[in-house]
């Protein structure tokens, strides 16, 4: 299976979160072709904010045990670049590959890590930064957070998905 079908696969997830009314941000965690976890974000149904679908995809697959090199060999896609918790929660889960689709100006933290990380040994485990990929489908992505914006009321998350669609009309 090519990236690509593999965001496709990802932003549909977005869409079933938009669908109702979260934000549109989904990831799905892959080992070859095979989905280990998925989830979309769902801070209204949850009435909470660490509900990241980085966040809860990794955390259901770390419960399944995998190896350090099985680890090593799954790929995150998720539509919209990792925070900082949700990166961290990937290198600490020892995640091999991260694809995305868009840029988060606000809080993504892929540059930040790629400017400052080095490798950290931990009782003989290395971490790395994964190797990342992104905009893949990046305006399938976009699209999702302009629909969004006509179906949300003003407030936080509503400020949130304007900024990542404004500044992605810009590029």
């Amino acid at each position: 299976m090519i990236p690509e079908e593999k965001m496709k696969m990802t932003i549909n997830i977005a869409r079933e979160a938009l669908g109702k009314g979260e934000l549109p941000i989904a990831a799905i965690i892959f080992y070859g072709n095979e989905i280990i976890a998925s989830s979309h974000t769902s801070e209204k149904e949850d009435k909470r904010l660490l509900i990241h679908a980085e966040l809860k995809a990794l955390l259901e697959a770390d419960k399944m045990n995998f190896s350090l090199k099985e680890r090593k060999e799954m790929q995150l896609f998720t539509n919209l670049e990792p925070c900082m918790m949700c990166l961290g929660a990937a290198i600490s889960f020892l995640i091999g590959e991260i694809n995305y689709a868009l840029e988060a100006p606000v809080d993504g933290a892929v540059k930040i890590a790629q400017a400052h990380w080095k490798w950290q040994n931990q009782n003989g485990v290395y971490y790395q930064l994964p190797k990342i990929t992104n905009g893949i489908m990046r305006s399938e992505s976009k699209s999702l957070f302009h629909e969004f914006l006509t179906i949300s009321e003003p407030g936080p998350l509503y400020d949130f998905a304007k900024s990542l669609a404004e500044r992605a009309d810009m590029d």
